[in-house]
């Protein structure tokens, strides 16, 4: 039992890091080649590309906000979420120190912030701390219904990783303006650490409301289906 928890725990760590590698990846070191689309193609491949190669191994969370809503559907325990979260950020921070060594030591980072989350001067957008709660508690709320969706009784077999990925994709075609998109607080991390005090000063807020999201997710999945998402297997 010991052994398929380390296995869990690993490939949530592993997962988190290829979404870091692939998404922010894809902004750091080819923003000015891919655009927005790319971008935020690049998350949703990288999600569905990670559902079907550790979704049997650990359900592939790989984002504390979707844990928290598994959790929420009492369908992992207090401990596995805290272990999951916890080698999600850890894969985080292992994928944005790759990426920092890649781009040697951030010289050659083509959004000049790290591809972190942000607001304002930091960021140089227009938007503020307001925006950035709205977009990120509704953004995350519509990943995690998506996500305990597709593990709903009744939905069609093989499918959810594509419905997933998707969903992270329109999420980023939707929000990259606003706040470069968090919807995921291992994510945000893992930028941060990188990109400078300003960025860590707000890095806060990417991980209190995607939470807060993955709550509100669960809640309205709740309302429909009610918590009859099967155990991970």
């Amino acid at each position: 039992m010991l052994d398929a928890d380390i296995r869990k725990y690993a490939a949530e760590a592993i997962g988190t890091m290829v979404l870091m590698l692939i998404g922010p990846g894809t902004a750091i070191l080819a923003a000015d080649a891919m655009g927005t689309v790319g971008i935020a193609l690049a998350f949703g491949f990288a999600l569905t590309i990670m559902a079907y190669t550790i979704g049997h191994v650990s359900g592939c969370h790989i984002n504390p906000a979707v844990t928290l809503s598994f959790l929420l559907a009492k369908k992992i325990d207090n401990m596995t979420a805290a272990f999951y979260m916890i080698a999600q950020v850890i894969g985080a921070i292992v994928g944005g120190l790759l990426l920092y060594l890649v781009t040697e030591g951030g010289d050659l980072d083509k959004t000049g912030v790290f591809a972190s989350n942000g607001w304002g001067d930091t960021l140089g957008v227009p938007f503020g701390l307001g925006s950035v709660i709205v977009v990120e508690i509704l953004f995350t709320a519509i990943l995690t219904f998506v996500v305990l969706g597709t593990t709903s009784e009744g939905y069609p077999s093989g499918f959810g990783g594509i419905a997933a990925g998707v969903a992270l994709a329109g999420i980023h075609l939707a929000t990259i303006p606003v706040d470069n998109t968090s919807v995921n607080p291992a994510r945000s991390i893992g930028a941060a650490l990188f990109a400078g005090t300003d960025h860590l000063q707000q890095v806060w807020a990417f991980i209190v409301f995607p939470l807060v999201g993955g709550a509100v997710g669960w809640a309205a999945h709740n309302l429909l289906h009610g918590n009859k998402v099967p155990p991970p297997t």
